[in-house]
């Protein structure tokens, strides 16, 4: 009688504890029998429920698929994600649906002639169209140049270009441009006739230009993009210069444009 008492309280007690414990199940399968101290995002705390220690273990929930409590409930950990790098940022940037419509554009050749020259586009609504507004300031101050150094004396400069893009906008794109500009120079008048040299006057250009370029966007804010194309300079004197100089016909000429952009 006293045996069976025994044995029916060992077996009561086993089965207590069986249901006392908690799995852990981990993502690479192991099954854990512990007794779950705190959960927190971060951190698991745990004792091993079989374990004469009290020692307290932890686990990264990245590394746990589950923990099933002795009541019988499961939690299941959600997988965190991977953190966003920014060569991740760069692929998932979509170059023909994320661009920015506001360009500003610096022109690198025109600083061999020792002027500024920047610009302003914005693309419109379906994408296909940008005008630009070009400026350009001289920066020379420089009074030994030779008669016809309208690109080295140059005052300032307007300009209305209309850039169309078959293909809207993406990383890679090529477009034509019909572009009108006008520029302000100076003037040296020297007359060959008499050897006499009057004060500098101004004179000024106009140019018509058709064109066609590209661009490449090589990351999400900057491009650079490069057009050329056939233009007629037409040329425009005071009265009193003297217009004798072959230069200043009005001609044929081949623009080309060498840009740095920030698209924004």
């Amino acid at each position: 009688m006293v045996k069976g008492t025994l044995l029916a309280v060992c077996l009561l007690s086993s089965v207590t504890l069986a249901w006392g414990q908690d799995l852990i199940t981990r993502t690479d399968g192991v099954i854990l029998k512990t007794k779950v101290v705190e959960v927190k995002p971060d951190i698991i705390r745990f004792r091993l429920f079989d374990s004469v220690d009290s020692l307290v273990y932890h686990i990264s929930p990245q590394d746990v698929k589950s923990i099933q409590m002795a009541d019988g409930t499961v939690k299941t950990m959600m997988p965190s994600a991977a953190p966003v790098t920014e060569e991740d940022e760069k692929k998932s940037f979509n170059y023909e649906t994320e661009y920015g419509r506001n360009l500003l554009y610096f022109y690198l050749l025109d600083l061999l002639y020792a002027n500024l020259a920047v610009a302003y586009e914005r693309i419109i609504a379906s994408g296909k169209i940008g005008l630009k507004f070009p400026v350009m300031i001289g920066l020379s101050k420089e009074s030994d140049y030779y008669t016809y150094a309208f690109r080295e004396q140059v005052n300032y400069g307007l300009g209305l270009e209309v850039n169309i893009y078959p293909e809207r906008q993406g990383r890679f794109r090529y477009y034509v441009t019909p572009a009108i500009h006008y520029r302000s120079f100076d003037l040296y008048n020297f007359n060959y006739y008499n050897g006499s040299e009057s004060p500098y006057e101004q004179g000024a250009m106009t140019t018509l230009n058709f064109k066609i370029g590209a661009y490449y966007q090589f990351s999400r804010f900057f491009l650079v993009s490069a057009d050329t194309g056939i233009g007629f300079r037409i040329f425009h004197f005071p009265d009193t210069s003297e217009e004798q100089y072959p230069f200043f016909d009005n001609r044929f000429f081949v623009p080309a444009n060498l840009n740095l952009g920030f698209r924004f």
